[in-house]
């Protein structure tokens, strides 16, 4: 996924990509700045939204009231997981394609279905990588690549 984003550079060969905003969200969940609150994250990715929009959408992802006025840093993985989606799926503009490592790895099953419900609704690209076949289901994978011995190849989506 770092190669796609541009972080990496490939041993051989290249990479091409059109043009458009790529969102990242690597394992460590780290697009917050832990000092900043929930909603000050959340302007810096939408700082064209009027305030009280940004509130109302801070609500759908679960952070009402004092809830979106805690710094980062204090939040659980399953929160900080929230917040950070919640900054880049409303961020402006919004991400054509979104990368996910692992994203369901602090989530409990409330989160995790929280996680689809928004992956559902995204109107853009995604590309997840996941451990977890009940929710690569859910949210509608329809094309598989595995990565082994260095080959890439392409995959059957299995019945869950």
């Amino acid at each position: 996924m770092r190669l796609i984003t541009g972080e990496l550079a490939p041993h051989s060969g290249e990479i091409r990509r059109n043009e458009g905003r790529i969102a990242y969200l690597s394992q460590r969940l780290d697009l917050l700045d832990l000092d900043r609150t929930v909603a000050e994250n959340f302007a810096a990715f939408a700082p064209e939204r009027a305030e009280a929009e940004r509130m109302n959408l801070l609500a759908r992802f679960l952070f009402r009231g004092a809830r979106a006025h805690l710094p980062a840093g204090v939040l659980s993985g399953g929160e900080r997981l929230r917040a950070t989606l919640a900054c880049v799926l409303c961020a402006e503009p919004a991400p054509h394609l979104l990368l996910l490592d692992e994203p369901t790895n602090n989530l409990d099953l409330a989160g995790a279905g929280q996680l689809e419900s928004a992956l559902n609704s995204y109107q853009g690209a995604f590309m997840v990588i996941s451990h977890d076949e009940r929710f690569l289901a859910e949210i509608g994978v329809n094309r598989r690549l595995s990565l082994a011995d260095g080959t890439l190849t392409e995959t059957g989506v299995p019945e869950v």
